[in-house]
């Protein structure tokens, strides 16, 4: 709210707030929420998002420098024209990759025929007319979100981004209360002696996105037909949740 909202949503907050966030990047394990806090924002401040990602950037203006400044340019002149506007950066350690993960030396000289079809080809850009382009007299904001912050450059992350928000795994109360919501929006009647609370201790360390869709994947419509005859039991759910990413609390 204070950092992105309240500055995109107001001309008065974005001169005059002390946080002077420009650029935020957001980081945690997939399926916390990063691209949906996003949305949520853009929808909030009634924002125009201009997607930026290594995806939507492929194959887009790969004729050299000029034409890479060139995009990233007309982006932000787009975003100051339909202001207030969120520039997204989706995987955005792929735009400022560690050094260490170029590859060895040896490996550099065939690498710079294809250095305009890489995703870190827009990073001097994006560095050069940050500076011009976001300022107090315009309403922009930049969104970067990974999932793999430890394949992106810390210090390209700080230089870049002047704020960073972690979006952790769901504790244990949240756990128990997305396993009731998304169960029961999948058209689960849940008993009362159905064990949330075991589901929720065993989840620990398993995104929002992992319970989700384990919940999906259980609740069939074959399934949901048939919870009358036989009730929903936890084993059926931990078998695909254990097939799901865990993230450690390191």
């Amino acid at each position: 709210m204070e950092y992105v909202i309240f500055p995109l949503g107001s001309e008065l907050i974005r001169k005059r707030h002390p946080a002077n966030v420009r650029s935020i990047l957001f980081y945690g394990p997939e399926g916390t929420g990063k691209t949906l806090m996003v949305r949520a924002i853009a929808s909030e401040t009634k924002s125009v998002i201009f997607d930026l990602s290594p995806v939507a950037t492929l194959g887009q203006y790969v004729g050299g420098r000029p034409e890479t400044d060139k995009m990233v340019a007309m982006v932000m002149k787009a975003a100051k024209a339909y202001q207030p506007a969120i520039i997204y950066i989706d995987e955005t350690e792929k735009v400022f990759p560690a050094k260490g993960k170029k590859g060895k030396k040896g490996k550099k000289k065939g690498g710079k025929k294809n250095a305009m079809t890489e995703p870190s080809r827009i990073k001097k850009a994006l560095t050069k007319w940050k500076a011009k382009w976001i300022t107090d007299e315009t309403r922009i904001t930049i969104i970067g979100c990974t999932s793999d912050p430890e394949n992106g450059s810390k210090k390209d992350f700080k230089k870049f981004y002047d704020r960073s928000l972690y979006f952790p795994f769901p504790d244990y109360t949240t756990s128990r209360l997305m396993w009731k919501t998304f169960i029961q929006h999948c058209g689960g009647d849940i008993t009362p002696d159905f064990g949330l609370n075991t589901l929720a201790h065993i989840s620990y360390g398993y995104s929002a996105g992992s319970i989700r869709k384990t919940c999906e994947f259980v609740m069939t419509p074959f399934r949901i037909s048939k919870i009358p005859e036989r009730p929903l039991k936890i084993s059926e759910f931990v078998g695909r949740l254990s097939q799901c990413a865990n993230t450690m609390e390191d």
